[in-house]
């Protein structure tokens, strides 16, 4: 008896052992690289037709080749990061430390390298016979429960065409260190699929996670095929950033063939800022450099809404929304000419309005036009200079209208339209119940009046 009860003691010791080791997985300290939908080392290669719209930023260190990018895109706040700039780079060693948080973690479960045959899977440690797991085609792994998942690959993982990996686990609890590549095909892939070397997402393949390639000497994610599908679902900006304000709010108009420049600063967070256009594309002729100078000479006249991203030193980030309106050069010898009112009164909701504008300096007759913004609903602005008709929206519309004379030679001004509520008026029973009431006060008084006389 004495040996049997030694001998099932041994054998609970290795259960409690062998649970231990499956569940006292740690999820890996991801850092800056957190903020990544797409992390390379060697470059990012977005697909080209639709392309992938990716929800993180998306940047390659220490070789910053990005491309395709458009047509794929991130969704914003998240940029596409052209430089190796010192959140790439430290993106990249954070992940690094994650690849080898999980290694440090132990083989923990083994299982077969057919992903097909493992089942439903809990949170746990997991490693394979192989080290090189595949779920085939049209196969399926399931993955729940609400705890850490950490699969360390030893070479290289598969998921071929029309596979899945479901479940009820958060796939930003789902981690995949991948000892060499890593090819997703399947329809849907779940985790952060941390690699040695190169990581490619097929055409139609859903990747709700992250991609963070070549944490040894090379690796690139490619996104393959004409896109239409996304990766990202886990990116989330760096904690406890400070709000940052980026100035100035709109940014002035230019002329073609005249310089401009116009210098973008943050504020709130720890300086220096990095500034990038993460949607959008500049006027013909302008750039924004890292340091947030908009500047350059403008080639072609247009209207431009561009997003622009600033980032400080410690990853967090602000964003706005600006449009730029390039006008035409002006003719040469040109007046100095400008538009009145330099403001328009207010308007009120469902009476009529009409303002006339006048370009002065100038040779009549003067052409008017609206080149940036809208007018409120219900209110045009005629050829002729006429802003006239019945406001049916209350609020406020922002609008640059140009002027433009018979030369040529123009001017533009920005115009703020208000649009007020009514005017309150009184039912019309209430008006004739007031105006008998102050005709009997009146009788009353004259009354009053002849008594006492």
């Amino acid at each position: 008896m004495p040996r049997r009860w030694a001998h099932l003691a041994v054998v609970a010791g290795c259960v409690l052992l062998s649970s231990s080791t499956v569940w006292a997985q740690v999820a890996p300290p991801l850092g800056v690289a957190g903020q990544f939908g797409a992390l390379g080392n060697s470059g990012v290669t977005g697909a080209t037709g639709s392309g992938v719209l990716v929800t993180g930023d998306v940047g390659s260190s220490p070789t910053p080749s990005i491309s395709n990018f458009p047509p794929s895109s991130t969704v914003p706040p998240f940029i596409v990061r052209t430089l190796n700039d010192a959140v790439v780079q430290q993106a990249r060693m954070d992940a690094i430390a994650a690849y080898n948080a999980m290694a440090a973690q132990g083989p923990g479960t083994v299982l077969p390298d057919n992903l097909a045959t493992v089942g439903v899977l809990g949170p746990g440690i997991y490693s394979f016979a192989s080290g090189a797991p595949d779920l085939p085609a049209s196969a399926t792994l399931t993955l729940n429960g609400g705890g850490i998942f950490i699969f360390n690959v030893g070479s290289s993982l598969t998921a071929n065409v029309m596979s899945n990996v479901t479940g009820t686990a958060n796939p930003c609890n789902i981690f995949w260190r991948v000892g060499s590549s890593a090819t997703l095909n399947g329809n849907t892939f779940r985790g952060t699929v941390v690699a040695t070397s190169a990581i490619t997402v097929g055409s139609g393949a859903t990747l709700t996670g992250r991609a963070l390639a070549g944490m040894g000497a090379t690796g690139a994610v490619t996104m393959a095929g004409s896109g239409g599908n996304t990766i990202g679902g886990c990116a989330v900006p760096p904690p406890g950033c400070p709000p940052i304000i980026l100035s100035p709010s709109t940014l002035p108009n230019g002329t073609v063939g005249a310089v401009y420049s116009q210098a973008m600063t943050g504020s709130g967070g720890v300086a220096p800022y990095t500034f990038t256009v993460t949607s959008g594309t500049l006027p013909a002729g302008l750039t924004l450099t890292t340091a947030g100078v908009v500047s350059g000479t403008p080639t072609t006249p247009s209207s431009s809404t561009v997003t622009i991203r600033g980032t400080d030193a410690n990853g967090c980030f602000a964003s706005i929304t600006v449009t730029i309106v390039i006008g035409p050069a002006q003719p040469p010898g040109c007046p100095v000419v400008t538009i009145t009112p330099p403001t328009l009164p207010s308007a009120t909701l469902g009476l009529a309005y009409s303002q006339t504008l006048t370009l002065t300096g100038g040779t009549a007759p003067a052409t008017f036009v609206v080149t940036s913004g809208t007018l409120p609903a219900g209110l045009t602005l005629t050829p002729a200079g006429i802003l006239a008709g019945t406001p049916t929206t209350m609020g406020s519309s922002a609008v640059v209208v140009r002027g433009t004379d018979a030369n040529g030679c123009f001017a533009e001004i920005p115009y703020t339209v208000v649009v007020l509520g009514p005017v309150p008026t009184l039912a019309q029973g209430l008006v004739v119940v007031l105006g008998l009431g102050l005709m009997s006060l009146g009788y009353l008084r004259l009354r009053s009046r002849a008594r006492a006389s």
